[in-house]
C-alpha cells in the first residue's frame, strides 16, 4: 500500500478501541437512559443526522442537543455503540423507524434506517420541524476493495458494512437521496413560510483529499500514489459536493462541505501516531496533506454552521477552526 493509501488508512483509525462496539439490541419501543442532558431548550427546533451513531456523528448529535437543538438520529444500527464505563453520556430516545418519537427535548431519538432507501430521509422530515440535515455517513473500506474486513478496526464506532456497501451506494446514494428530500422539504417550508428566501443548511462530511485537484501536487498524488479503491472513495465524494453545490440545489439548500483530514481525539491514542504525521506534514507545508481537527471541533463547527446563514460552500481546517473561535 502506497504511503497515500496508509494515510486514508489510518483517515478512519482515530476511532479504534480495544472494546467491543457490538450493538445492543433493542425493541421496536422508545427506551431512555438515566441521565439527562444539561440543555432543555428545544428554540432552535429539529435537526436531522444522518449516520448519527458514528464517531462524528455521535459528537454532532451530542453538540446540537447542547446547543438546543431536538435531534433526529439515523442510521442502520439504531442506537449508538455502548460506551466505556463512567463515561458521561446523554439521555436518549431510540426507536424503530416504524415507532413514533417520544415528546421532550432532552434526548437524542435514534432511529434504525437505511438512508439508501429513498423514502427514509423523506419520511422522517415529513414529520415537519426540521431546520437542518447533516450528512455523516461513510466507510473507508468497500467491499470491491477486498479490505471490507478491516473496517471494523478503522471504523471509530465499529460499523461493518454489509455486502452491498460500496462507495457509491454509501455516499453517493445516501447523499442524493437525502438532498432530494430535503430539497422537497425545503420547497414544501418556503412555500408555507413568510420568509420564502430561507434555505434549509444540508451539511456535507467529505474529505480534505477530495480537494486535491485543486493544490498543487494533489493531481499528481492522486493519479500515481491513490490505490484504485482510494479514488472511488473520492470519485463519490466529489460526485456529492458538485450535487449539493448545482445551481438547482442552492435554490432551496444552502451546502455546508466539510472537508476534514484525519479526525481524532485525544481520548484514542491509537490516533497519535498518524495524526502527528500529519501535523509534521501539514507544518512543512505540503499543500496535499492538511492539518488533523478533533472530533470535537469539527462537531463544534458542523453545528455552529447551521445557524450562521453566511457560511456556505467547502470549509478546511482553517474554516473549522474559525467556527470555533
Amino acid at each position: 500500500m502506497t504511503v497515500i493509501g496508509f494515510s486514508l488508512f489510518m483517515k478512519h483509525c482515530h476511532g479504534f478501541s480495544s472494546r467491543n462496539t457490538v450493538a445492543a439490541k433493542y425493541s421496536r419501543f422508545a427506551t431512555t437512559t438515566s441521565l439527562e442532558a444539561t440543555s432543555t431548550s428545544s428554540g432552535k427546533g429539529k435537526l436531522l443526522v444522518l449516520g448519527g451513531t458514528g464517531f462524528l456523528g455521535q459528537c454532532i448529535c451530542r453538540r446540537a442537543l447542547l446547543e438546543g437543538y431536538q435531534v433526529t438520529s439515523v442510521s442502520r444500527r439504531g442506537i449508538p455503540p455502548p460506551e466505556k464505563s463512567g463515561s458521561d453520556t446523554i439521555s436518549t430516545a431510540t426507536t424503530s423507524s416504524s415507532s413514533q418519537p417520544l415528546s421532550g427535548s432532552n434526548y437524542i431519538d435514534y432511529r434504525r434506517g437505511d438512508v439508501r432507501q429513498p423514502d427514509t430521509v423523506t419520511n422522517i422530515l415529513q414529520e415537519g420541524g426540521y431546520i437542518g440535515v447533516v450528512h455523516c455517513i461513510g466507510l473507508l473500506f468497500d467491499d470491491a476493495s477486498g479490505l471490507g474486513a478491516y473496517n471494523r478496526l478503522v471504523s471509530g464506532s465499529g460499523s461493518i458494512p454489509d455486502e452491498n456497501s460500496s462507495y457509491d451506494s454509501i455516499t453517493r446514494v445516501s447523499a442524493f437521496n437525502a438532498i432530494d428530500a430535503a430539497i422537497e422539504y425545503a420547497k414544501s417550508q418556503q412555500s408555507s413560510d413568510n420568509d420564502s428566501k430561507r434555505r434549509l443548511p444540508f451539511v456535507f462530511t467529505s474529505a480534505a483529499e477530495a480537494g486535491w485537484p485543486d493544490v498543487a501536487g494533489g493531481p499528481q498524488i492522486e493519479q500515481f500514489l491513490a490505490p484504485d479503491w482510494l479514488r472511488r472513495y473520492l470519485a463519490a465524494k466529489r460526485a456529492v459536493e458538485e450535487r449539493l453545490t448545482s445551481k438547482d440545489t442552492t435554490l432551496s439548500l444552502r451546502p455546508v462541505i466539510v472537508r476534514p483530514s484525519l479526525i481524532y481525539s485525544l481520548d484514542r491514542p491509537a490516533s497519535y501516531l498518524p495524526v502527528g504525521a500529519f501535523f509534521v506534514g501539514n507544518r512543512l507545508g505540503l499543500p496535499f496533506v492538511d492539518r488533523p481537527v478533533t472530533v470535537q471541533s469539527l462537531a463544534n463547527a458542523v453545528v455552529r454552521s447551521l445557524s450562521r446563514e453566511e457560511v456556505e460552500g467547502v470549509l478546511r481546517y482553517p474554516d473549522i477552526d474559525a467556527l470555533n473561535r
